[in-house]
């Protein structure tokens, strides 16, 4: 399966605040890339909060390109392709939140969370946080770091089709009865736990 899994860090509480983006590209079942941007946040605003959890300052971003600048050469990766995130409602809600800041046309992706694919693929688990499910899993890694939740988000979805065998996007959708989030210009639906179901006329 070819996917690429996504992480943000932000400056602040607001999705607009994107401070860094870490990115690990699958190919085949295969980690081919892993990349990290810094990103200078518009305003440029920092919460302590957000310091203290994924450890970077205004200095670290300061000089950095803001997100518009990145978006020639981000847009190939997501761009027609399957996007992974822990908690995608935060990533692609960030992703999409920067588009709209700079006004800049959605790119078109279909896109999974692994936080509700984990709860239905080990519903034994007491945690699916990523750092409790990583260590269940035995996938070692630096939390709140873009690059490396991006590495251990690839890592639980090569996982989880290597536990159940499974190939494609279709077939996890099938498997788990999920509803697969889409992006595409002008629209955002969102990735759903369960699939809804269809209802039948007599």
């Amino acid at each position: 399966m070819d996917f690429v899994a996504i992480d943000f860090e932000t400056a602040t509480s607001k999705f607009t605040s994107a401070c860094s983006l870490g990115f690990c590209v699958v190919e085949d079942n295969k980690i081919v890339k892993r990349k990290e941007i810094y990103i200078r946040p518009v305003p440029f605003e920092f919460n302590e909060y957000n310091i203290k959890i994924h450890g970077i300052e205004p200095y670290m971003v300061e000089n950095k390109p803001t997100f518009d600048e990145y978006w020639n050469d981000l847009k190939p990766y997501l761009n027609n392709k399957t996007v992974i995130a822990h908690n995608a409602i935060f990533d692609v809600g960030v992703l999409c939140a920067m588009l709209d800041l700079f006004g800049i046309e959605y790119p078109k992706f279909k896109y999974l969370c692994t936080v509700k694919l984990s709860q239905k693929a080990y519903p034994e688990l007491s945690s699916h946080k990523l750092n409790n499910l990583c260590d269940a899993l035995g996938i070692k890694f630096h939390h709140h770091q873009a690059y490396d939740d991006a590495y251990a988000c690839a890592m639980v979805m090569l996982r989880i089709l290597e536990d159940y065998s499974l190939d494609n996007l279709d077939e996890v959708e099938e498997c788990f009865e999920m509803e697969i989030g889409r992006v595409y210009p002008g629209c955002h639906l969102k990735c759903k736990k369960n699939k809804k179901k269809q209802s039948v006329r007599k």
